[in-house]
């Protein structure tokens, strides 16, 4: 516990995370993407799959640290009953 409290305070999240957005193995939504994206030009493909990882990157950021938050909040207040 004292490892995730750790690298939340100083940003170290990438081992906690899992694998990164848009790398194998991939989710259904992530194979859809791809299939849409081989239609395109390979620059284009390359510059949208880019942006892509980008945008769900921070989505995960933001999510996990919403769960983090939801989970230490609910631990102070089970802590409060005793």
């Amino acid at each position: 516990m004292f490892d995730i409290l750790t690298a939340l305070q100083y940003g170290e999240l990438a081992g906690l995370h899992g694998k990164a957005p848009m790398e194998a193995p991939y989710t259904i939504a992530e194979e859809r993407i791809l299939r849409q994206l081989h239609a395109l030009e390979p620059e284009a493909a390359d510059d949208f799959r880019h942006e892509i990882q980008v945008l769900a990157q921070e989505q995960r950021d933001a999510a996990f640290h919403t769960g983090v938050r939801f989970g230490a909040q609910l631990m102070a207040q089970l802590l409060e009953d005793f």
